[in-house]
């Protein structure tokens, strides 16, 4: 049975606003680490125009919160995300 890429790609989307608006009981070195296990996960899918918007902002989120903590030994995933 094929899947759509919507139906593929709804619950990483929720999962990424989940991390935009998680409480902050969870640290942010672990929401770090799972953007960019969600972001190897699903490398390669074409997003919709609405999942290239909410990916960018997961990336502006990243960059700004994750990119003083990422250090020479980070995995090379990191640097990409």
């Amino acid at each position: 049975m094929i899947l759509s890429s919507t139906t593929l790609l709804r619950p990483v989307l929720c999962a990424g606003l989940f991390l935009t608006i998680a409480a902050t009981t969870a640290s942010a070195d672990e929401r770090c680490q799972q953007l960019v296990a969600l972001n190897n996960q699903y490398k390669g899918v074409t997003l919709t125009s609405d999942q290239k918007a909410l990916k960018v902002r997961l990336v502006a989120w990243y960059k700004a919160n994750c990119s003083n903590k990422r250090s020479a030994s980070a995995s090379p995933a990191a640097a990409e995300f």
